[in-house]
């Protein structure tokens, strides 16, 4: 559906700019600050006065490098309308001021030109500005038009203003921060979704969304220095080189949220017509939703997951969890069915909106969709998230759109497809403070279909995903990933878009342990970094020693993997599962076509396969032979669906000229750990523990691990790609 926008302005001043100019005409350089912008328009007089009274004008006039939304006169109009204020006058200073913050990014300028279909971006205030610029929203001219947090839309005809400190974009409404708390986002929205709503109401879900800040943080990150200097990870390809060296700031806050995955009534309405219909009573579509989630999991699998045969301490009956809780009277406690079903539909963690839902950036989606595997508030889970491409899934009825729970018909799964839920996010507002709340066109439950189709596959899961904190605080995908390492990384004022390096406390992600001399370093990521998606986490010190849980997976036998770039400046660490120490210690200071590992590479970074590129020096035979002898070694090449660098730097884009297949890298390969035996309601742990290290030089780097279960990969197993 398209939507038009009749956007009132004053254009006397302005020279209307179309969209399909270059990137160059877009903007007249006009020598003047931000504050001026304000000062020599008529059409901005009233947002000045706002400024003003903020005392926001000095700091409009200072160098800088920001990006400005201002509402015209009309739109500063409509808002003191809405609140009920004469003039602008009758504005509180400190809403004045956080108007002025809400409107403002600093250390970051954007052209529309530039941006993305989804851009997710901070402000002032330390919240999220949403803009989408999918061509859903038009202007008068049939223009696309950007919208901000779905309610003020960037002015074609304004936009992309170059001034001495930044640029500005003019928007039609006051933008106005969102700082609700917990369910009184889902209490003011949920009119399209009343049985979801009264479900999590009753289950005392609804209630339990109120953690937002830790405040003791606030205290206790006083005992560490705002920043870490001098910092040494990469760049040592030889022992002249001195390696990249960085600044880490120390997490501002320790923030957390969650993201609802909501159904709404009209889809189980009609999906589940023989559940649900439009004459029930809240009541009666609430029963049935509880008969939806015993369906989905009354299996004896997941009752062995879940726990729910063992017995109930607390109880003098002796009664197990599943007898004495699988009623409808007891909705509030985790074992009970529709408290588990919904608990999935939460993740632990708050995406705002789908910028920043999956890291797209690295992975070929000519061969491979982009995927995360999240944890939910449903211990012992795990959800897929995916972005689906015709490329790879050629039955997908929304090509690049996001999946809950998707599978693509492989020879893992016997060819048996399953769709999952399409997301799309709602009309109303969507995110607050800490809670975001999305739709899907299904139902999901980790259930038989997920456990034993979707992730009956090589799992392969992001470090950077394994903990919750990293998200809800803006720490993972930080950043513009296109900006390469540069003075900003060793300086306190970081980088493109809020592109800061970051240190971790210890204490700071609930499911993570080290030592105070641990450094646990968590870089921006840049897309020419010889990583999956730019990203990667350093553990450092004199004698680093980490614990973190293995990811929730099926129970079964898995073999445990680590992905990594090596080099000459990492350390060795001894690995351990659950306490027990992991063959010998991993060194990662050497390479793939090292005599250890065995690998037949064509230099650095050439292609390998001479069928698959005229510069290639090898046959796929040969290359097969080799892949077997690597993995008798107990290594893998890097995947074929994953590359390094980008073709441009708007969007993530594969081009054979500016990247580099992880394939063919002979620093980027993948290490067998362990088989791992997963047991069904237990928690399994990985400890990394230094044996060698340079100083503060020698890093064990956290890229990604794999699972893949034995039945995939091991002897007589299906056997296993490439990609």
């Amino acid at each position: 559906m398209c939507t038009v926008l009749l956007l009132t302005v004053q254009m006397s001043l302005f020279t209307s700019c179309n969209d399909d100019l270059a990137a160059d005409s877009y903007y007249t350089f006009t020598g003047e600050m931000m504050s001026d912008f304000l000062k020599n328009r008529e059409d901005f007089s009233l947002f000045k006065r706002i400024v003003e009274r903020a005392g926001e004008m000095d700091f409009l006039s200072s160098r800088g490098s920001r990006t400005f939304y201002p509402a015209v006169n009309s739109g500063v109009e409509s808002f003191l309308k809405e609140r009920g204020y004469a003039s602008v006058e009758d504005l509180p200073v400190e809403l004045c001021d956080t108007l002025v913050k809400a409107c403002l990014v600093d250390n970051s300028i954007k052209y529309t030109y530039n941006f993305s279909e989804t851009e997710q971006i901070n402000n002032e205030l330390d919240l999220p500005l949403i803009i989408v610029t999918n061509g859903d929203t038009v202007d008068a001219n049939g223009m696309t038009l950007s919208v901000i947090n779905r309610r003020s839309a960037i002015i074609n005809e304004l936009k992309n203003d170059s001034v001495d400190n930044g640029v500005v974009h003019p928007v039609d409404r006051v933008l106005i921060p969102n700082t609700s708390l917990g369910s009184s986002l889902l209490d003011d929205n949920h009119d399209e979704f009343t049985i979801y709503y009264e479900a999590l109401s009753r289950t005392g879900l609804l209630d339990s969304l109120i953690h937002y800040r830790d405040d003791s943080y606030e205290i206790w990150k006083e005992n560490y220095p705002e920043f870490k200097t001098g910092i040494h990870s990469g760049g040592v390809f030889n022992e002249n080189d001195q390696g990249y060296e960085y600044h880490a700031k120390r997490p501002d806050h320790r923030y957390q949220g969650f993201t609802l995955l909501i159904v709404p009534d009209e889809v189980l309405y009609e999906k589940y017509s023989d559940r649900f219909n439009a004459n029930m009573t809240l009541d009666q579509k609430v029963d049935a939703l509880y008969d939806l989630a015993v369906e989905k999991y009354k299996d004896n699998a997941a009752a062995n997951i879940f726990g729910l045969n063992e017995v109930d301490p607390d109880d003098s009956e002796g009664r197990t969890y599943k007898e004495k809780y699988w009623n409808k009277e007891s909705l509030t406690s985790r074992y009970n069915p529709l408290n588990m079903f919904l608990s999935y539909h939460i993740l632990d963690r708050l995406f705002a909106s789908t910028a920043k839902l999956i890291n797209c950036w690295g992975t070929n989606t000519a061969y491979a969709n982009p995927t995360e595997w999240i944890s939910t508030l449903l211990d012992y889970s795990t959800i897929k998230l995916e972005r689906v491409y015709a490329t790879v899934d050629k039955q997908v009825e929304h090509p690049a759109g996001y999946y809950i729970n998707h599978s693509t018909a492989t020879e893992y799964n016997s060819y048996d497809r399953v769709r999952g839920a399409y997301l799309t996010q709602p009309d109303a507002e969507n995110f607050s403070l800490n809670v975001s709340y999305f739709y899907l066109d299904d139902v999901v439950a980790y259930d038989q279909t997920m456990r034993n189709n979707v992730m009956n596959t090589r799992v392969r899961v992001d470090f950077y995903t394994l903990w919750p904190e990293l998200t809800s605080n803006d720490i993972r995908l930080c950043g513009n990933p296109t900006q390469a390492y540069g003075s900003h990384d060793n300086d306190e004022n970081g980088g493109e878009n809020g592109g800061f390096n970051y240190y971790i406390p210890p204490g700071y992600m609930k499911n993570c342990t080290f030592s105070e001399n641990t450094i646990f370093f968590v870089q921006r990521p840049k897309v020419p970094w010889w990583n999956w998606g730019g990203d990667e986490i350093n553990i450092l010190g004199t004698s680093y020693d980490v614990t973190f849980p293995l990811p929730d997976v099926p129970p079964g036998t898995y073999e445990l993997r680590l992905g990594y770039p090596g080099m000459l400046d990492r350390g060795i660490a001894q690995v351990y599962v659950d306490g027990i120490p992991q063959g010998i210690p991993i060194d990662m200071r050497y390479r793939a076509d090292d005599s250890r590992v065995g690998g037949l590479y064509n230099g650095t970074t050439g292609f390998r396969n001479s069928e698959e590129s005229s510069s290639g020096i090898y046959t796929s035979e040969q290359l097969e032979e080799n892949a077997r002898t690597m993995k008798n070694n107990g290594y893998y090449s890097g995947p074929k669906s994953i590359f390094t660098g980008n073709d441009g730097t708007d969007a993530p884009r594969y081009s054979p000229n500016s990247c580099t297949i992880m394939y063919n890298n002979a620093y980027t390969f993948r290490r067998k750990i362990c088989n791992v035996e997963v047991k069904p309601h237990t928690d399994h742990k990985i400890r990394i523990r230094s044996v060698f290290t340079q100083g503060n030089r020698g890093c064990f780097i956290l890229d990604y691990m794999e699972l893949v279960p034995i039945s995939i990969c091991g002897a007589g197993g299906i056997g296993e790609d490439l990609y």
